[in-house]
């Protein structure tokens, strides 16, 4: 159906979702295809008409949040195209609507998680670094985040800009 366009869709997509009469006390709302994730090599991706050559291919969206500028953060579960999972930035209107860029990579067989989006730190949580077939305590995928000998664990990230600057300007 329109709302999901490909049968044995196992990359997702995002919908975009508008109160009637841009109310948000409105009682009813319209949806368009905002996402269509995949390599952007497969025709039946979409990127909000930005071009197709020009976005960071991007697989199972989970997690989304907003930053102050309007932006669209996109973490991602279980990545279908053979990456590690991460978090993607993607701008939501103007000329650049659609242009989406991977922002970080989390470690082998673990999952983006709950962003946070403020002016400067972004917030991530690395869930279950080394789940993958095969892995055991023994040997484990990945040591992510203290190396070789240590436990895996979950993890919360901050990430921010060296010189300062706001994230998603």
């Amino acid at each position: 159906d329109e709302a999901n366009p490909r049968n044995l869709n196992k990359h997702g997509q995002i919908l975009e979702l508008a109160e009637n009469w841009d109310d948000p006390a409105g009682d009813g709302f319209a949806w368009r295809l905002f996402l269509v994730a995949g390599d952007p090599e497969d025709p039946s991706t979409y990127f909000a008409g930005f071009p197709k050559e020009r976005v960071s291919p991007i697989s199972c969206p989970d997690n989304v949040a907003f930053d102050p500028h309007g932006n669209l953060w996109i973490s991602t579960d279980g990545n279908q195209l053979g990456s590690h999972d991460g978090l993607f930035g993607v701008a939501t209107h103007g000329e650049r609507r659609g242009e989406l860029k991977q922002f970080l990579t989390v470690p082998k067989g673990a999952e983006t998680c709950g962003p946070v989006i403020q002016e400067r730190r972004v917030l991530v949580a690395v869930q279950h670094p080394g789940e993958i077939d095969g892995a055991s305590v023994e040997k484990p995928a990945s040591t992510w985040p203290d190396g070789p000998g240590k436990l895996v664990r979950p993890s919360v990230v901050a990430v921010w800009r060296k010189d300062g600057r706001e994230i998603g300007v």
